[in-house]
């Protein structure tokens, strides 16, 4: 059996089982370019409609049950539905929803998240992890008086334009095209801004230095993600994090790490894993509990450019930015997230990966798993990546096809091959998982 025969026979299974997504998916083609409103929830032949949710599970518009693994891209990490998170959302809705002044729940949340990431003293809030890394760059802009930043290629910080530069930058024969260069993600991006982007490879410190070496009197700082994450969580080698705060502070640039999905790693977030601080913090995801959200934060000093009181200070709003209830489902949220919460999803995780390594290699499949903590990535290469290169040598073809057999057995992981774990999870679930792939990869042996 060929692949593309194994897709064919997969795609047709997965057509006869969501017949009623279908027939969704067509009608909502009519009021919704691709009829999604999210570039990330749509898949060939077409993403399932979902009807229901509740911890771990998914249920599609046929019936069918799913377990999730993407939990709305990790920012669901109590699962669907958490009884806690809904009683007090309820609660909330009935006092306010969004009021043009201050209220008691944005100092809550705003006193926690400092208390857990140490680097953090002042923080304020917006509606997203693309906002959080934007006034992030803008205040790193405003403190130092200077427009560049260096970025990693492969690294993804949200959709404001500053930032869609290399993301998915094309390769030929494993090698990038246009070496450093800054490609626009998409069209409808200006060129122009591309002057102010410096691009490195991830994990290569002596790319920053070569970089801050010639330009850093034009840089205003260095923006990563601690693991990378949309490029296939992709962990820093020893010292790589360490070595670029010393490079940070050796060439006057200020140092931001993007913890919209790292956060969870740790009680202090991936600065606590790996025990080096950042200047400034963007954040989202878990600390909505559920709803729209973003942070940003950091040091005194910088984060007072956005204080009204200071002539010239940085603008900042956002209609719904600290909102009671994504201020509600937060709070609860991030204490739910105790330091027993995230060693019980390191547990289950390293189950998970002890389980389908075990599968990878009984059926030899040329596969890796690279994992930190309750996220993980199963890529089609022999070895784990280190960055966005060793990542995109992947099987493009082979990845799309265990997609797709994947969802036939009910296990509901992203495209790209990323998985989150959430705490309503059981070890019956990974147990069950595991199970699930394990048919799968037999499966994909045969065509191979």
């Amino acid at each position: 059996m060929t692949l593309q025969t194994a897709y064919s026979e997969a795609n047709q299974r997965y057509l006869n089982r969501t017949k009623n997504s279908e027939v969704r998916h067509k009608a909502a083609q009519q009021f919704m370019p691709g009829g999604v409103t999210r570039f990330t929830t749509f898949h060939r032949p077409y993403p399932v409609t979902i009807i229901r949710a509740e911890g771990p599970e998914l249920h599609d518009a046929d019936g069918n049950r799913y377990l999730d693994f993407i939990n709305n891209y990790g920012s669901l990490i109590h699962g669907h539905a958490h009884p806690t998170i809904v009683r007090l959302v309820q609660r909330a809705v009935e006092s306010a929803s969004a009021v043009s002044a201050s209220i008691p729940e944005q100092m809550e949340l705003a006193q926690l998240l400092c208390k857990r990431v140490a680097s953090v003293e002042q923080i304020r809030f917006c509606n997203s992890g693309t906002e959080a890394t934007m006034f992030a760059i803008r205040a790193a802009r405003a403190f130092t008086g200077k427009s560049g930043f260096i970025k990693m290629e492969g690294g993804y910080h949200g959709l404001h334009d500053a930032v869609e530069f290399s993301i998915s930058p094309p390769l030929v024969t494993g090698e990038r095209k246009n070496t450093l260069e800054p490609i626009p993600t998409s069209s409808g991006i200006s060129h122009n801004l591309a002057r102010d982007i410096y691009i490195a490879p991830f994990n290569d410190t002596h790319a920053i230095e070569n970089i801050l070496l010639e330009k850093a009197q034009e840089i205003a700082a260095i923006i990563v993600e601690p693991v990378m994450g949309v490029a296939g969580i992709i962990p820093p080698l020893p010292g790589y994090l360490a070595e670029l705060r010393r490079l940070a502070d050796k060439y006057g640039v200020l140092l931001i790490f993007d913890e919209v999905q790292t956060l969870r790693l740790h009680p202090g977030g991936a600065q606590g894993l790996y025990h080096v601080e950042a200047d400034l913090t963007a954040m989202a995801k878990i600390i909505g509990g559920g709803f729209p959200v973003g942070a940003f934060g950091g040091r005194a000093d910088i984060m007072s450019v956005f204080d009204p009181n200071q002539p010239g200070h940085v603008s900042h709003g956002g209609t719904f930015s600290g909102n009671n209830i994504t201020m509600t489902a937060g709070i609860a949220s991030m204490q739910l997230l105790d330091k027993e919460a995230i060693d019980r999803l390191e547990a289950l995780s390293s189950r998970l990966e002890k389980g389908l390594s075990h599968v990878i290699q009984k059926y030899n499949i040329p596969a890796a798993i690279t994992r930190v903590g309750s996220m993980l990535n199963v890529h089609f290469t022999k070895l784990p990546p280190i960055d966005y290169t060793t990542a995109h040598a992947t099987s493009k073809e082979l990845g799309t096809l265990v997609h797709l057999e994947l969802m036939n057995y009910g296990i509901f992981a992203s495209p790209r091959g990323t998985w989150y774990l959430s705490t309503a999870m059981a070890d019956s679930h990974i147990d069950e998982t595991i199970s699930g792939f394990s048919e799968v990869m037999q499966k994909i042996s045969r065509v191979i």
